[in-house]
């Protein structure tokens, strides 16, 4: 998990012990809540202390601004996701369309079952806000190649699927986007505390989702 400390250089940041980690992730944890409810530049490191119930002293420990928290929130969130889709994506034993369903069904648990770390991960321009102030450099280039790792698991099963013509022929970036636009929407109507919700629905949810995706690329 990615912790800024205070008073650590960015990118050069000391391990915590099992206790701190915990109570880093606490934080995080309330500030996913807090940017999901209120957006980033409407969320004050006091919003974020009142949904954990504790002192800014005690943020301050781990996360010196306000960016490093959004910062923290998109790193753990992409941390998550990689090891979400990893497994299938990896797997030679899946055809490209038993695969991609498989990613795909993954993927859409992933952001169900963590929606207030999807919801802020998907705010490209606060990405940017976040960045405000100091240099922010090493985390940004890490969150951008954990973006591309996570889309070329997506865009090797495509490729694989059109070269044996399961899947049709097109532009393969725009087919890799349709699929992960059509996913990553789910942030924007996905509701956890909905009286439907429970863990059979989610599954039913990610297996229309991935049938949806599959199908939109079949040959």
């Amino acid at each position: 998990m990615w912790i800024m400390r205070q008073g650590a250089a960015p990118g050069n940041d000391r391990e915590l012990r099992p206790k701190q980690q915990a109570s880093a992730r606490e934080i995080l944890d309330a500030a996913a809540t807090a940017f999901s409810e209120r957006g980033y530049a409407a969320t004050s490191i006091d919003d974020v202390a009142d949904v954990l119930g504790c002192t800014k002293g005690r943020i301050y420990y781990y996360y010196r601004t306000k960016g490093d928290l959004f910062i923290g929130i998109h790193l753990q969130a992409l941390e998550w996701a990689l090891e979400a889709i990893g497994p299938a994506a990896e797997r030679a034993d899946l055809e490209p369309a038993e695969k991609l369903r498989a990613m795909v069904h993954q993927h859409a648990l992933h952001l169900m079952n963590r929606s207030s770390y999807m919801g802020p991960a998907q705010y490209q321009i606060e990405m940017n806000l976040a960045s405000e102030g100091r240099s922010k450099e090493a985390q940004m280039t890490k969150i951008l190649e954990m973006r591309r790792q996570f889309e070329d698991y997506y865009v090797t099963v495509v490729k694989e699927g059109v070269a044996a013509k399961v899947f049709r022929e097109a532009d393969l970036n725009l087919l890799v986007k349709a699929v992960l636009g059509a996913v990553n929407w789910m942030h924007a109507w996905f509701r956890p505390d909905e009286p439907k919700d429970s863990p059979t629905e989610r599954e039913r949810i990610a297996a229309e989702i991935a049938e949806f995706a599959v199908r939109g690329v079949l040959a």
